[in-house]
């Protein structure tokens, strides 16, 4: 789940100090940072198959993983 997790892309915004910064991967984003503002994943293109709903369904996981790594 950790390489699919590090693959994921959409639209992410995380605080650092005062500064609001966006990341199009999660790859992209610090180990350490203050709080996860905007997690927005990509969803696969649609139609969706069995594989894609299952990959769907591990986002708030993702979340859960990324806010794991919040600082304050």
């Amino acid at each position: 789940m950790e390489a699919e997790f590090l693959a994921l892309e959409g639209e992410f915004t995380i605080r650092q100090g005062t500064e609001l910064i966006e990341y199009t991967r999660i790859s992209d984003i610090p180990e350490k940072f203050d709080h996860v503002i905007k997690f927005c994943p990509k969803n696969p293109e649609e139609p969706h198959d069995v594989n894609d709903h299952i990959k769907m369904s591990r986002f708030t996981d993702y979340l859960h993983m990324l806010q794991a790594r919040e600082q304050k």
